[in-house]
């Protein structure tokens, strides 16, 4: 039996497996993605999603999905599941269903009648081409193929409706054809390795009802563009491709192309592989340019998200050229000392007073990764790392300065600066403008990260201006946030007013390389958060015992809005629980606990997003994922917490 495997009872049941996701992405910036069985349930689903530059550099939703059928003796037997307008489903051809496999890519095994049929879909890690291979295992006569395209071409973040403006017109191509529905879109090159017959019937298709949008309150019902069909004879033990690309391919080369594919795919055979997998997911090459998608299927390049994710994503492969690659983007599209946020392709200002910081902590887990570390930092970076620290000292937009104190404000009403950055119409739901605890804890790290880097490589002159400096946060954060008697850190001050509301923003606090607490400080955080905060999908944004918690991270997209930093658990926090763990009971219990927690991830594999993880979970049982399918942070911790028992395990071996 393969690592991901299904009940069979289960595979017709359509409330167990519309739930569950696939996805498959590419450097060039493209997916696919759609459920297990091929009926989407979102308007981002689709099996080919392309960056369209000419446009407006986002992603567009080019080739929705596949309308299949096996023809036998004169009679049709439609294989595609559909849910149209008023939740009818047609047709239902999960009923055929008798399997699901990933080893090494998603099969679906179909029994109609007499016809045992396989059907295997790959996207190409290189370039913009969705395969799909469909093999005839069994039959008893003559059997046909029947392939109808259903064609979207609009922007993933909205839905395609009919028209009179569709160019219904299609070339003939070498073994196939291309066609586009609008004029400055790419074509779609449809090529098969069999000969085939092609029908061109152009038509649409109404109503496809996208369930997920529906609960989300989005616009939810699309009309699909059907050029006409393919119809291939198929004899058993006979395969047949259908490539769908951008360009053109060789249709001689198709097989090779797609074993090709096959061979480089990493074998989700673990949890680990699984994570391996999701991980290169996450990571694009525009031209030459490396970055981080923070989550499919719609988001783009959020800063604070990269460099949270970096050192997970890259470092524990042993990547440490590709984290290289994407910090020299990151840092040459910087303006000022932020950094720039991109939807897709094209940049756009999103006010962030903490991704600059974490930018720091990121070279900080390079540094220890890397022998000589500490000396290519300053000599690479550390002009970035300067510029950024005397702005912030200094002053900058937004309402970011050090005040005489040392101690770092950010932010203005109206505005959400930190992590917790959710708006509901126009306006922060989870205001923290002021001096934010985990802002100054990382103000703090990064200064002395700084001083410990001017230190390795004989800057005096740094050393000199930042020591003392680095020494008055650290007195003004302790008497500031923390409280004897509550024996933990308040949230944030906005005028003197301090919120003590348990949230895992002091976790952060307590667990940098640097911190202003004691020992004794920490394990209060610590018991604090294993108390209120922790939970087996991450560490929960708001302890239950507030007023203002909302466990589960459900409804239209203003309650979303609403319940996303008020008690839904992250689990790119875990990253922080397991250092401040281990920091404190760095012995075989902290370990064993900390190896059983990321272990018991692995029923996520899955549910959601098939071999990844989602954005947030819930605060409260069942703990259902939420938010995007695939997020970067919460892949990264899974696999930096790994790396760090690993670390730990080698460490306490090599000094016995």
């Amino acid at each position: 039996m393969s690592y991901i495997h299904f009940d069979k009872l289960k595979l017709v049941n359509l409330s167990y497996i519309l739930n569950k996701e696939l996805l498959r992405t590419n450097r060039a910036g493209a997916y696919g993605s759609t459920t297990l069985i091929g009926c989407n349930t979102r308007k981002y689903h689709g099996l080919l999603v392309v960056p369209q530059p000419y446009l407006d550099g986002d992603l567009h939703v080019l080739l929705s999905q596949l309308d299949e059928s096996v023809i036998q003796q004169n009679e049709e037997f439609q294989l595609s599941v559909h849910k149209y307008k008023n939740g009818n489903y047609y047709p239902t051809g999960h009923q055929y269903i008798r399997d699901i496999t990933f080893d090494p890519m998603p099969a679906i095994i179909y029994r109609v009648g007499g016809v045992l049929l396989k059907k295997e879909r790959i996207n190409t890690f290189n370039g913009v081409r969705f395969m799909v291979r469909y093999t005839l295992l069994e039959a008893h006569s003559d059997t046909v193929i029947k392939i109808r395209p259903l064609l979207a071409y609009r922007n993933r973040h909205k839905v395609s409706k009919v028209n009179q403006d569709v160019d219904t017109h299609y070339d003939e191509i070498h073994s196939g054809i291309r066609c586009r529905m609008y004029s400055g879109y790419s074509f779609l090159h449809f090529q098969l390795n069999r000969p085939f017959e092609y029908v061109h019937a152009p038509d649409w298709y109404y109503d496809f009802e996208y369930q997920k949008d529906k609960e989300r309150g989005y616009d939810y019902l699309e009309d699909l563009y059907n050029p006409g069909f393919f119809e291939i004879p198929l004899k058993v033990g006979e395969s047949v491709i259908l490539s769908v690309g951008t360009e053109e391919c060789n249709p001689t080369s198709l097989t090779r192309l797609f074993n090709n594919e096959l061979a480089r795919r990493v074998p989700r055979s673990s949890f680990r592989a699984c994570l391996q997998n999701a991980a290169q997911q996450c990571i694009i090459n525009d031209n030459g340019h490396f970055r981080i998608i923070a989550g499919y299927q719609w988001l783009g390049v959020i800063p604070r998200d990269t460099f949270l994710s970096l050192p997970g994503l890259t470092l524990t492969q042993n990547d440490a050229e590709t984290f290289r690659k994407i910090v020299d983007t990151m840092v040459d599209d910087m303006r000022g000392p932020f950094f720039s946020f991109y939807s897709n392709i094209y940049s756009a200002d999103v006010p962030s007073a903490d991704a600059s910081l974490w930018f720091i902590w990121a070279l900080q887990k390079y540094a220890s990764a890397v022998s000589g570390g500490k000396k290519y930092v300053w000599k690479r970076w550390g002009d970035t790392i300067q510029k950024i620290l005397y702005c912030y000292r200094n002053g900058t937009d937004n309402g970011i300065y050090c005040n005489t104190r040392g101690l770092l404000h950010q932010g203005r009403d109206g505005l959400a600066l930190t992590w917790m950055n959710s708006m509901v119409n126009g306006k922060p739901v989870t205001p923290r403008t002021g001096y934010a605890v985990e802002i100054n804890a990382l103000w703090y790290n990064a200064i002395c990260f700084a001083i410990e880097l001017a230190d390795a490589n004989d800057d005096e002159l740094f050393m000199d201006i930042w020591q003392p400096i680095a020494n008055m946060v650290a007195s003004s954060f302790i008497e500031d946030f923390w409280d004897n008697d509550k024996k933990y850190l308040c949230d944030v001050i906005k005028e003197g007013i301090k919120d003590w509301s348990v949230r895992p923003n002091q976790l952060i606090a307590a667990a940098l390389e640097y911190s202003p607490l004691t020992v004794d400080m920490k394990m209060s955080v610590l018991e604090l958060v294993y108390k209120e905060l922790v939970t087996p999908r991450g560490i929960r944004s708001l302890s239950p015992r507030h007023s203002e918690y909302i466990p589960r991270y459900e409804g239209n997209h203003y309650e979303r809005g609403y319940a996303m930093h008020q008690g839904p658990a992250y689990p790119w926090l875990i990253m922080f629980y397991a250092e401040l763990i281990l920091s404190i009971h760095g012995d075989s219990q902290g370990v064993d606990y900390l190896k059983k927690y990321v272990a018991d991830f692995e029923p996520e594999m899955i549910e959601g997003c098939i071999g990844s993880i989602s954005q947030i979970y819930n605060g409260n049982p069942p703990y259902e994922g939420g938010g995007t399918i695939s997020h970067a942070t919460s892949i990264a911790a899974l696999f930096s917490v790994s790396d760090q028992l690993d670390s730990f395990n080698h460490n306490k071996s090599s000094a016995l």
